[in-house]
C-alpha cells in the first residue's frame, strides 16, 4: 500500500498540482444599498476557508441566505478551477433588482498552453426558481492582468414560475495569475416574495501532451506493480 501511495503521489506531482494564493469576495447590491463579504472576515460565517456563508443579510429591501463554495479549487487542487454561488433571497417591495457578485482573483492552472489560443474551456451555467415576470441573467468576467476584463456572454432567462436551467461553454484564453467573477442579477418584475438561484463556473486548462505521457506512465506503473504483487 505505501509503494502504491507513492506511486500516486508521483503522478499527482507531475500533473503540477499545487496550492494557488486564493482572495474570495462576495457583493451584494440593491442599487440603493451594498455589502460586502470577505472570505474569512466579518459577516462569514463559515469557518472553512475558500467559503462563504451569510445567514439572513439584509440589502434593501431584500432578506438574502448566500452559500460559496470552490469546488475542485478548494483551496489545494486548482485543476479545475470552480466558482459556486447560491442564493434564496424575499423581497419585501415589488419591482428593483438585485446582483450578486462572486470575485475569486491570484487563480493559476497548471498545464496552460501559450502555443494554443484558447487554451482552456470555461463551463459556466445557472438554475433555481424565480417567480414569474422575473429576469435572471448570469454572466462571467475573468482578468489575466488585473486591469482588462473579458466578459463571456450571459444566460438570460425569464421566470415561469417553474424550476429553470441554463448552461454553456466557452473557450478563453487565461495567463497565471487570473481573476474570475460571477455576476447573478435579478431584475423583479412580480409582488413581494422567495425566489432562489444555484449557479457555478468550473474552467479546465487544454493538457499538454507531456502530462498526459507522464499520468499514462504512472498509471502504467501502477498497472505493474499490482500484477507483480498479485503474482507473488
Amino acid at each position: 500500500m505505501k509503494r502504491m501511495a507513492a506511486i500516486l503521489a508521483g503522478v499527482m506531482l507531475m500533473l503540477g498540482v499545487g496550492t494557488t494564493a486564493q482572495a474570495l469576495t462576495l457583493t451584494v447590491t440593491s442599487g440603493t444599498d451594498s455589502k460586502t463579504i470577505t472570505d474569512g472576515q466579518a459577516g462569514d460565517m463559515s469557518s472553512t476557508e475558500g467559503k462563504i456563508r451569510v445567514y439572513d443579510m439584509i440589502v434593501g429591501n431584500y432578506l438574502i441566505t448566500v452559500d460559496t463554495a470552490l469546488g475542485f479549487s478548494h483551496p489545494y487542487i486548482s485543476w479545475p478551477q470552480a466558482l459556486h454561488l447560491s442564493a434564496a433571497f424575499t423581497s419585501t417591495a415589488p419591482g428593483g433588482s438585485l446582483t450578486f457578485i462572486l470575485t475569486d482573483s491570484g487563480l493559476s492552472l497548471p498545464n496552460l498552453r501559450s502555443d494554443l489560443s484558447p487554451n482552456a474551456i470555461m463551463q459556466y451555467g445557472i438554475g433555481g426558481a424565480i417567480q414569474k415576470g422575473d429576469e435572471i441573467t448570469n454572466t462571467i468576467t475573468y482578468s489575466t492582468n488585473g486591469t482588462d476584463t473579458n466578459q463571456l456572454p450571459g444566460l438570460s432567462l425569464i421566470g415561469s414560475g417553474m424550476s429553470f436551467k441554463a448552461e454553456d461553454n466557452a473557450l478563453v484564453d487565461l495567463a497565471n495569475p487570473f481573476t474570475i467573477s460571477e455576476v447573478v442579477t435579478i431584475d423583479f418584475g412580480r409582488n413581494p416574495g422567495t425566489s432562489s438561484f444555484d449557479a457555478a463556473v468550473n474552467i479546465i486548462p487544454t493538457p499538454e501532451p507531456a502530462t498526459m505521457v507522464l499520468l499514462g506512465a504512472g498509471f502504467l506503473s501502477l498497472a505493474i506493480y499490482c500484477k507483480r504483487r498479485k503474482n507473488v
